[in-house]
């Protein structure tokens, strides 16, 4: 199947603060408790409060970095940020999920603190910043959630687009909003993951009752509505995965194995000349009208099924390491064996099921969309090795009293899953999947409410003049 055009859709670009007033009642309660806290915490009260939402993706996962379409929503649960301008030419922000401070000294260039440290986010923030005002003025910052660190919903960019985006209205800046987007983006990688635009763009784009197509390089997007009667349903397997920590290391090894995996192949399609593909997705442009499993056959012919390390795989080509290697350091020894073709076979036949996931939300398909979400959790536990023993026993047990499409969400290694649920059978859904999952994991008594909810999507980052 060939790449699809997509017309870009419509939506306010602008990021003008609001009113409180405008908002409805669960986001502006939250609102209002930020801005108590705020005053306890500094004194005074905040200039503004900006909501950045989390997301869910229904379907494309680890394809944005591969230059490939994501289809994500928005969820109805954020990282919500309280600012202020103050005097001291720094910026000082605290958290209510963090015992320690976050202090960001504004002269560039700055530098990372150690891996898995909250600061590190606020850091890229200031970045995107300073890119638009050179000499700011220091800000106290005071941050809040609703949604759950870990989960693999995208806090973290939600906290970088948040207080980012909170630091340029209080200079009264409001780039557009799909500038920002691959702004932020290019900024997170500051914590030192090598992640795409997916969870910055949705943070950003996102509309209310729709689903998101987002592709990349450059960016753009498609507003694709979401079927009535029908809820999101993400519930966390309790198992933490925080790109900032211990999961950055194989997420960044899957990103690796990609880049070698789209190194072989441009010197596949260019019969031993090296084709100029930065991504994956790259190769579409050279033979467009191949379907997609066709590339990952050119690929099988000269990559093994088998693991190859990136040595083995350069005099398979016949070509020199050094041809074959990315420039830099290696994130991998080229001694050791990778499992690249899996990888690539992954990433390719995701992207045909984002093309086909979003047909079956214009047909109003659902059962055939979950299908398409079962066949992406197969993929990535099989292909591209991404999920975990809890994923697997929570997806059985949704998939057991009918959820719809039960998947793992996010990068993997951990956090939720996403699947559909009538909307008459929401609350039967998450009193079985209490009984058969999470209370025999959670203390006795424990409220597993916080792990699992249902939503409709949700819109994109809010600025709330206070």
């Amino acid at each position: 199947m060939g790449r699809k055009a997509l017309s870009e859709h419509r939506m306010n670009p602008s990021l003008d603060p609001e009113r409180l007033s405008d908002l409805d009642s669960p986001l502006r309660e939250r609102v209002r408790a930020a801005v108590a806290a705020y005053q306890q915490r500094f004194g005074v009260a905040p200039e503004l409060v900006v909501c950045a939402p989390g997301r869910v993706n229904l379907i494309g996962e680890h394809t944005d970095y591969n230059g490939f379409p994501v289809l994500p929503a928005a969820i109805d649960r954020e990282i919500v940020v309280a600012a202020k301008l103050q005097h001291e030419a720094r910026i000082d922000a605290v958290s209510s999920a963090e015992s320690s401070p976050a202090r960001c000294s504004l002269v560039k260039p700055l530098q990372p603190d150690p891996p898995g440290s909250w600061s590190n986010y606020v850091k890229a923030a200031v970045q995107v910043l300073l890119h638009y005002v050179p000499e700011p003025r220091g800000a106290c910052l005071l941050v809040d959630a609703s949604l759950p660190a870990g989960a693999g919903l995208s806090s973290s960019s939600a906290l970088v687009v948040g207080t980012g985006v909170a630091l340029l209205a209080l200079h009264e800046q409001f780039p557009p909003r799909n500038e920002l987007a691959e702004q932020f983006a290019a900024a997170e990688r500051f914590v030192g993951t090598l992640s795409g635009g997916m969870d910055q763009a949705i943070s950003l784009l996102a509309e209310p009752g729709t689903a998101l197509r987002i592709d990349f390089f450059p960016l753009r997007t498609r507003a694709v509505p979401f079927p009535s009667g029908y809820r999101i349903a993400v519930c966390h397997s309790l198992v933490r995965a925080e790109k900032s920590g211990h999961a950055r290391t194989a997420y960044n090894r899957r990103v690796w194995e990609c880049t070698l995996g789209c190194r072989a192949l441009a010197m596949v399609l260019g019969k031993g000349r090296r084709l100029p593909l930065t991504r994956l997705a790259d190769a579409c442009s050279y033979e467009p009208s191949w379907p997609l499993s066709r590339f990952v056959d050119a690929l099988a012919e000269v990559v093994p099924s088998r693991l190859v390390s990136a040595r083995e795989l350069a005099h398979s080509l016949n070509v020199s390491l050094d041809e074959l290697l990315p420039p830099g350091p290696p994130v991998v020894p080229p001694e050791e064996p990778l499992p690249i073709l899996a990888r690539v076979r992954h990433v390719f036949e995701e992207a045909e099921r984002v093309d086909q996931a979003v047909d079956a939300l214009v047909r109003g398909d659902v059962a055939a969309l979950g299908r398409l979400m079962e066949a992406s959790h197969a993929s990535c536990r099989d292909y591209y090795e991404v999920s975990c023993k809890a994923l697997e026993e929570l997806v059985a047990c949704a998939r057991s009293v009918g959820a719809i499409g039960p998947r793992l969400t996010g990068a993997g290694f951990g956090g939720a899953t996403v699947q559909l649920i009538p909307e008459a059978a929401v609350e039967a859904f998450f009193t079985t999947l209490d009984a058969t999952f999470y209370r025999k994991r959670l203390p006795p008594g424990a409220d597993a409410r916080p792990y699992r909810f249902g939503f409709v999507p949700s819109s994109g980052v809010r600025v709330v003049a206070i």
